[in-house]
């Protein structure tokens, strides 16, 4: 008896002194370039782990709990793979690794919908060696890095797809997605290192799905809003974001790393009143554009972007089918603000309002070449808007408080708006919607943001 219990013992010990590494690293994962690349894992207690990649090597001791890291100094894309050695007390390595850009998705639903759903922009068939995406959640017992193959379009996310395929052509290096996803609301995305400061947010969720992958080196992130955060609370995404952000940062410990969001698409009813209340007849309605407000709180963080999806929308659904364009304009804000072209990449953006008699001047940033009457570039399935002659989404109120379509015409980089309702506007708001029709766009074909020249609260 004793001889077996020594024996199990034996093996149990064995089995604990094995060197392992989190699921972000295996076969086929792909490294940031440019930056030195830190490599961690468990061992037993005081053993030795060595670590090789091409040229690179870093060893270590794990501490008294078994954890380990080491920092590999920068490589940079060159095109060939490597492979991965990790030697302790076993060896373990990882095979087809590819260095480039490496950036996390993450968010709702949307971000998580795969290539197999999203028709526009995908060439069925096609392969790409050079994109790869890490997989975890539902439906996986572990996760898993996977390259651009016909036969993972249906886990492969659509955004993150088009977002590294665009980044990869223009940039000349391969790229790689991280895909961290839940239908949750924003909160429980949010480390929870004090319960209180979050309501109703344990942390689990952060602990979960994005712990195991900090500190992997990254460009940055991508952030889709969730539906879930939809209803009451919509007024206090602002919050929540910078939260988000800024937390996020802190834990990844390499300064503001780039944080791009999307404003979610359109959703809901195109007719009806100029401007969406967010709550009638004591009913609370989804508050769509205080979250997309909330998006754009966000762009007083550095080195954050908002790449607008207004426009891209499904009146009666709320994942609708372009993700070519979500993840076109992602990469379009990578590829200014991050990288560095010089090129106009996000919508429209007000800068100033002026009251003028009879009317009101709204002055634009970002305009590019220039503001133009414009429209979404592919249609709804369930609406398509008429074509119109002058600039439409625009709304005005007087003193008394009250919303009215306004009339609009382009002179230079400011929108003059009038009402025949409103004699003396005093306020203006554009795109105020869960499904925004306005067609104000520069010309590189991006939409303007919403916004509103007033403070009042949800009303």
């Amino acid at each position: 008896m004793k001889r077996a219990f020594l024996i199990l013992l034996g093996l149990f010990q064995t089995l604990r002194a094995e060197v392992s590494l989190p699921e972000i690293f295996g076969d086929h994962m792909m490294l940031q370039q440019g930056v030195t690349l830190p490599v961690w894992g468990t061992a037993a207690p005081g053993e030795h782990v060595s670590v090789l990649l091409g040229e690179r090597q870093a060893s270590t001791v794990a501490d008294a709990a078994g954890r380990w890291r080491v920092t590999l100094r920068p490589l940079f894309a060159r095109g060939e793979s490597l492979t991965l050695v990790v030697n302790g007390s076993n060896r373990l390595e990882f095979r087809d690794v590819l260095v480039g850009e490496v950036w996390v998705a993450a968010g709702g639903a949307n971000m998580a919908m795969p290539l197999s759903e999203a028709p526009l922009g995908r060439q069925p068939g096609a392969s790409d060696p050079d994109l790869r995406f890490f997989l975890s959640g539902e439906g996986l017992t572990r996760g898993r890095w996977v390259t651009s193959r016909p036969e993972d379009e249906n886990v492969i996310p659509a955004i993150g797809y088009f977002f590294a395929r665009d980044l990869a052509r223009v940039r000349h290096v391969p790229a790689g997605v991280i895909l961290v996803t839940s239908e949750a609301p924003i909160r429980e995305w949010i480390p929870a290192r004090n319960p209180a400061q979050v309501k109703g947010n344990d942390g689990s969720l952060f602990r979960k799905s994005v712990t195991p992958i900090i500190p992997y080196a990254v460009s940055g992130f991508l952030w889709y809003p969730d539906k879930s955060d939809e209803g009451p609370d919509a007024p206090l995404y602002r919050v929540w974001l910078t939260r988000l952000i800024r937390s996020w940062r802190k834990a990844w410990g390499e300064g503001p790393l780039p944080f791009y969001s999307v404003l979610p698409a359109g959703f809901g009813d195109p007719e009806g009143s100029a401007v969406e209340s967010f709550r009638s007849a004591g009913i609370t309605g989804r508050g769509l554009p205080w979250i997309r407000e909330g998006v754009l709180c966000s762009l007083a963080l550095p080195m954050t972007g908002v790449a607008s999806a207004t426009d891209l929308g499904e009146p009666d659904d709320h994942l609708p089918v372009d993700k070519l364009d979500v993840g076109r304009r992602l990469a379009l804000l990578a590829r200014g603000e991050c990288y560095g072209e010089e090129r106009c990449v996000t919508g429209p953006l007000v800068r100033s309002y002026t009251r003028e008699p009879g009317c009101l001047r709204v002055l634009f940033g970002s305009t590019g070449g220039g503001l133009v009457i414009g429209q979404s570039p592919w249609r709804s399935r369930s609406w398509s808007p008429e074509l119109a002659s002058e600039v439409r989404g625009f709304a005005l109120s007087g003193t008394d408080g009250k919303w009215y379509p306004a009339t609009g015409r382009i002179e230079g980089e400011s929108v003059v708006l009038s009402s025949d309702s409103v004699p003396d506007p005093v306020e203006v708001r554009y795109d105020w919607k869960g499904f925004p029709v306005g067609n104000l766009y520069n010309r590189e074909g991006l939409p303007a943001f919403p916004f509103r020249s007033d403070s009042r609260q949800p009303e």
